[in-house]
């Protein structure tokens, strides 16, 4: 029986991998802990961006007054609350750390540290502006051989009973005074080095810990994209 040369042959046009009779890719184990491990990461990474920017964004809220609870109302307890500012320095600190986990889970790390560089930032300025100073008057010119005259200062006639030195003598009897600048209405000084190493330590371990805890959804979506035809050794590679 003569055969029709316009029929097509068994498997022309699918995939080499159907045309041998198989619908999967070959397994392999350690594909599937590759690809499930940067499942994982690829899917916690957003979650924890998106949580360090909405902390940023609470942390700004929280210093421009935002649910400020006033000295009134609190009573004694007051002085046993933080302030609001302070509040926010450790809203803010959660913010940065969150940030480095987003970074250490994230694959990408160009993403990661441009999110850290967005979030990592201290919520006030680290130095106040200084007014210019205005230039002293310059001498006027003197004539060769001639000397500047010498301008003594006014004397100064105190009243009486005006001791000069009362004020020193009563800082010394009431003791040492409380440095205002620590006082609750003032914003917190920026994270030093043991601070910002600890905050990255932090972030490190919780990045991981979270890649872990969706470890098991990653290689159920990597059993998922195999069972439908995926080369799980392609999943990492080809992002």
């Amino acid at each position: 029986m003569a055969k029709d040369p316009l029929r097509k042959k068994p498997g022309a046009g699918r995939p080499e991998i159907w045309a041998s009779g198989g619908q999967r890719p070959p397994f392999d184990l350690r594909a599937l802990g590759r690809a499930g491990l940067h499942l994982s990461r690829a899917g916690v990474a957003p979650i924890l961006a998106w949580a360090a920017r909405g902390l940023r964004r609470l942390a700004i809220g929280v210093k421009d007054g935002r649910g400020r609870i006033p000295p009134e109302r609190l009573g004694r307890a007051a002085r046993l609350v933080p302030s609001h500012l302070r509040v926010a320095g450790w809203v803010k600190s959660l913010a940065a750390t969150l940030a480095h986990a987003s970074a250490t889970a994230d694959p990408d790390v160009r993403r990661g540290n441009a999110l850290v560089a967005e979030v990592q930032p201290h919520l006030w300025s680290a130095a106040s502006p200084v007014a210019p100073v205005a230039p002293a008057p310059s001498a006027p010119a003197l004539a060769p051989g001639e000397v500047a005259p010498v301008v003594l200062p006014e004397p100064t006639i105190l009243p009486p009973g005006d001791d000069p030195l009362a004020a020193i003598r009563e800082e010394i009897a009431a003791g040492p005074t409380q440095d205002t600048r620590a006082g609750p209405d003032q914003p917190p000084a920026p994270p030093g080095p043991v601070a910002e190493g600890a905050i990255q330590v932090l972030g490190y371990a919780t990045g991981w810990a979270a890649v872990g805890v969706a470890l098991p959804y990653g290689l159920g979506r990597a059993l998922w994209l195999w069972a439908a035809g995926r080369d799980l050794r392609q999943i990492g590679t080809d992002d």
